[in-house]
């Protein structure tokens, strides 16, 4: 080989490499979780809406089924980007990697994480391993000016426990056809809350990670009944502590058990790459798969 077309090959083979890097990442490629997308009818029979279902990659049984709902950015990507937000803007892949892989390390967390819960969450991992879930994200509409219980949510949240429910379970034999919870970031937090808490007979689980829910706490915390597994998640730096911890106490003063988790970070990408999908993953497999 001559040593011009040595050179040229070099840099087509260099070129390839850039283009990869700048294409972002390549979905259903993780050596941990297996992925596909569905599409389905849209809310009440509008326009299709494709979803992203992801599971561990080799995994054998049912596995519990857990929706995850991403928050307002990438609601502004629209239809064809937004419900991507999970597996590719918060590295939801590599959360499974690492809880597949366990012990958890700090950079799990993204260095978001203090040593006692760091500890506690793998002796609880030593006892009993993570076995996985079948996650599903659809895309989450920006309905943050909304009322609580307002028909454009209602409608979201019959789709929800409905329609995506039941067609995960067609397409995606290891879903569980009993086992499910719901979760989600900021705005997908608040619609957790109001989808999960609105269908118990569909929903064992329910998260809010950081969830937006300023001004609506009241109507909100009211939704809850005894029965299911709820657990807010937040951290030091999130401007909607106060009134995630305002929802703890409204359950509190209810009677109702739940799980109010405050660990460090900021409302960012960078806390959703590291507790958000870590916990997401963690408390779903804990209190759906046992």
């Amino acid at each position: 080989m001559s040593r011009a077309l040595a050179a040229l090959l070099f840099v087509f083979a260099a070129l390839l490499l850039v283009f990869a890097a700048l294409a972002g990442p390549v979905r259903g490629q993780s050596s941990a979780v297996e992925s596909r997308e569905l599409t389905l009818p849209g809310v009440e029979g509008g326009a299709s809406e494709t979803v992203w279902v992801g599971w561990p990659r080799g995994a054998r049984g049912p596995l519990p089924l857990v929706v995850a709902l991403h928050g307002a950015g990438e609601a502004r990507r629209g239809r064809g980007r937004g419900h991507l937000g999970w597996p590719e803007d918060y590295a939801l892949e590599q959360a499974f990697a690492a809880l597949l892989a366990a012990p958890l390390s700090s950079e799990a967390y993204r260095g978001l994480v203090d040593e006692a819960h760091l500890a506690a969450r793998n002796r609880a991992l030593a006892a009993r391993a993570f076995r996985g879930l079948v996650v599903v994200a659809p895309y989450t509409p920006n309905l943050l000016a909304e009322s609580v219980g307002a028909p454009s949510i209602l409608a979201f949240g019959d789709w929800v426990a409905g329609p995506l429910l039941d067609a995960v379970r067609r397409e995606v034999p290891l879903a569980s056809p009993d086992a499910a919870g719901i979760d989600g970031v900021s705005l997908g937090g608040r619609m957790a809350l109001e989808v999960g808490l609105r269908h118990p007979d569909r929903f064992q689980s329910v998260g809010a990670i950081q969830p937006a829910v300023r001004g609506r706490v009241g109507a909100i915390a009211a939704l809850a009944r005894p029965g299911q597994a709820l657990r807010l998640l937040s951290s030091r730096r999130d401007p909607f502590l106060p009134a995630t911890r305002a929802l703890s106490e409204a359950w509190t003063s209810a009677s109702l058990s739940h799980e109010l988790l405050v660990v460090p970070g900021p409302h960012d990408y960078v806390f959703n790459r590291g507790p958000g999908s870590v916990e997401l993953l963690y408390f779903h497999d804990a209190v759906l798969g046992r």
